[in-house]
């Protein structure tokens, strides 16, 4: 079925609605294009599938007025409280989430058509609106007015970034592209390639046909890129993309990376934390090239809700968002490309210096997570040999703060990724971020990786991942941490669902030499704690986290008496000179900062006091591991595929969910100034809870093989094509 509508601006362009056939848009999600608005040159037949990339609004229909209602206007929140109608507003927010995903928008209109009712949306990073339902059949001119004035709209009133256009195939822009993905970048006329990793990042972005885009900055700035390296699939909230990129009026410079978000407004833009970073000279964090707002692309809807609220204008639950880029020097890997244990748990405690340094001069990070801890490789060309040193880099302080910021001026409650939170920041939502709360993140960081990539006698790994990093429970009228995690933190150890502790074994055949005969006493107490205590037959790893989760379970031990009294980059073939050895020189002793001295001071009243206050040292955990790698040979080659069966949906496990109607959703809004308007904030298509940041938002998990958000309260991090980082510096 198709219908032309023509405009009557002076560009002559041309409007048609397309019914296209029904398809899966990707595995383990229908999204069912019934009908949408595309221009005419661009629309696709009606027996070819939807074209995301092309539609102008996307027009959802039901078969019943009632029963199909994605809102209920008797409810207070306007929260449709039947399974059926959740599904309803369910299924519009996925097909507004991939338009927004497939295209660079500022906002979106799309159509409701339910029985003989209708609802006209409009969705933006803050939250969505919605008109009060109409019968269409007996007021047909209000879709009539609508969709004329959509035709009638410039490009950007129609919610397009004018500011992103797409790069022809024949132009010179392009032509840069191929030559700059094809061509190496040499070190003088040594031959020798730099950053040809980032170079294969950048090709394999559009290599495939993919299309190609010029990003403007408000500086003037033009900035090539081709498919995004992660993309945040939520409606409300950052929806951030990140980008291999190149600077187009530098055709010969290096390769960037560009991250494209909404930020909250009235927090301090990312680039002026790092810019601080970058000038007291702190290691470890990403180097600053670029950064500024997208003029005049600001949210609409958190003014909507204070204009129909005007004596709570002060509680909005919806937060400005500005559009911003950020670009940086660094393009690195995804933690995911570590090669072995011991470098897992070094590139791990690299990331917790650099979040020492970067406090020690004032800024504390408070989003630890998964996709925020990369591989950066640093290039140096020694007596003619190019020396590849891979070293942690802690990225995405877009959520970071200022230690000496009053809590009252905090925007957010809960902040940072819901997965790797600490248990204590969980179940206390309005306290601040605490050093052991961030050292705590860093061991679900270590432990997400190593129960994907290393043996173990996990079994259902992919059950246990949704378990330990993804569940919750509710309570209080509030969501708080999971069981398995909470007890984890508790106990001092990882039990499974079969009531083992969860143990890594070693490569076949390998052993595990040691001498701590004479070694430190805490590697040696720490090493009988675990089950599997002889070292030549204990994989290291497991004395490594049975000693964290020793101080773990001393800290909560603790606050429980106060209480009650991210596709593999394509393969690099030129040959480095190998850095092997700069593992063991980076867990020297030498340039150690000993504890703050109000901690050395401290007069312990309890060993678990003594334990616990470790936590409050980024040098005491790394003083801490120390002897675990000048005392134990670790196996070079124990990493294995990834044990998260592909395609893995957790969706169809055969578990107790949480019930729905817990969830916020979005209010409807009237079309006529005389009907009262609420909005509130937008939540994703699943089951999910409050972001960090005030909104909602799905971050895909580790079922998810490219996108760092499965069900979850906040974000999604894991095994998808956009979200394993590789290359990124970004969070969603």
């Amino acid at each position: 079925m198709e219908q032309v509508e023509e405009n009557d601006g002076s560009s002559g362009v041309g409007y048609k609605v397309v019914m296209t056939a029904s398809r899966t848009a990707s595995a383990g999600q229908t999204n069912h294009a019934y009908l949408a608005l595309y221009q005419t040159d661009v629309a696709p037949d009606a027996r070819e599938a939807p074209k995301w990339s092309a539609m102008e609004v996307f027009i959802e229909c039901e078969p019943t007025s009632t029963e199909d209602d994605p809102f209920d206007e008797s409810a207070k929140d306007f929260r449709p409280s039947s399974e059926r109608r959740k599904g309803d507003l369910a299924q519009i927010m996925a097909h507004a989430s991939l338009i927004f995903d497939k295209q660079h928008r500022t906002h979106l209109y799309t159509v409701v058509l339910f029985g003989e009712m209708a609802r006209i949306l409009r969705w933006d990073r803050s939250g969505v609106i919605a008109t009060k339902k109409f019968n269409y059949r007996q007021e047909p001119v209000l879709l009539s007015r609508f969709f004329c004035g959509i035709c009638r709209m410039s490009a950007a009133e129609r919610g397009h970034d004018t500011t992103v256009e797409e790069v022809p195939r024949d132009s010179a822009d392009y032509a840069l592209m191929r030559e700059r993905g094809e061509t190496p970048r040499t070190y003088g006329t040594s031959g020798i390639e730099l950053g040809q990793h980032a170079r294969l990042l950048f090709f394999k972005s559009f290599e495939d046909g993919e299309t190609c885009y010029r990003i403007r900055t408000s500086g003037g700035r033009f900035f090539l890129v081709g498919a995004p390296r992660y993309i945040s699939s939520t409606l409300a909230g950052r929806g951030t993309r990140g980008y291999v990129a190149i600077d187009s009026s530098d055709p010969t410079g290096a390769f960037v990376y560009l991250k494209d978000a909404w930020r909250i407004d009235g927090i301090e833009r990312e680039g002026s934390i790092l810019q601080d970073l970058n000038e007291k000279n702190v290691d470890g964090v990403p180097t600053l090239v670029y950064d500024g707002d997208v003029e005049g692309q600001v949210t609409d809807s958190q003014d909507v809700w204070k204009d129909q609220h005007p004596c709570q204008r002060d509680q909005s639950p919806l937060k400005t968002h500005r559009h911003y880029r950020l670009v940086v020097q660094e393009v690195g890997l995804s933690m995911s490309h570590f090669r072995n244990a011991k470098e897992l748990v070094t590139l791990v405690t690299m990331c917790i210096i650099a979040h020492r340094n970067a406090y020690n001069v004032g800024v504390t990070h408070r989003d630890v997570s998964s996709g925020n801890v990369l591989i950066h490789i640093k290039e140096t060309i020694v007596e003619g040999k190019l020396v590849q040193t891979r070293v942690g880099l802690l990225i995405d302080w877009e959520l970071s703060k200022r230690n000496d910021t009053s809590a009252s001026l905090r925007l957010l409650d809960r902040v940072g990724t819901w997965q790797f939170m600490s248990v204590y920041t969980l179940n206390h939502p309005s306290a601040a971020i605490s050093i052991p709360d961030e050292i705590e993140a860093f061991f679900h960081v270590l432990l997400y990786y190593a129960i994907r990539f290393l043996r173990h006698n996990c079994d259902s790994v992919g059950p246990f991942m949704l378990s330990y990093f993804d569940d919750f429970t509710r309570g209080d009228g509030g969501v708080y941490c999971g069981r398995t995690k909470a007890a984890a933190m508790e106990l001092g150890k990882i039990r499974l669902a079969n009531r083992q502790d969860l143990t890594f074994h070693l490569p076949p055949d390998a052993v595990v030499a040691d001498d701590l005969a004479d070694g430190p006493d805490a590697a040696s107490s720490s090493a009988s704690q675990h089950p599997a205590a002889d070292p030549k037959t204990t994989h290291p790893l497991n004395l490594v986290l049975d000693a964290l989760l020793d101080l773990f379970r001393a800290r909560y031990a603790l606050l429980s008496d106060l209480k009650t009294a991210v596709e593999d980059p394509p393969p690099t073939t030129q040959r480095a000179v190998p850095s092997a050895d700069k593992l063991d020189l980076w867990w020297s002793d030498e340039g150690v900062d000993a504890m703050p001295a109000a901690a050395r001071k401290k007069v312990a009243s309890s060993e678990d006091e003594v334990k616990a206050m470790k936590l409050a040292s980024h040098d005491a955990i790394k003083d801490m591991l120390r002897p675990y790698f000048k005392h134990f040979v670790w196996p070079e080659e124990d990493k294995i595929d990834d044990q998260l069966r592909k395609g893995w949906d957790p969706n169809k496990e055969d578990r107790s969910a949480p019930a729905r109607d817990s969830v916020p959703i979005p209010t409807a809004v009237s079309q006529g100034a005389q009907r009262q308007r609420r909005s509130t904030r937008l939540q994703s298509q699943s089951p999910l809870v409050p972001t960090a940041n005030g909104s909602s938002s799905t971050k895909r998990s580790m079922t998810e093989e490219g996108a760092e958000e499965m069900p979850v309260p906040k974000r999604r991090r894991g095994k998808s094509h956009k979200g394993e980082r590789d290359g990124s510096l970004l969070t969603p």
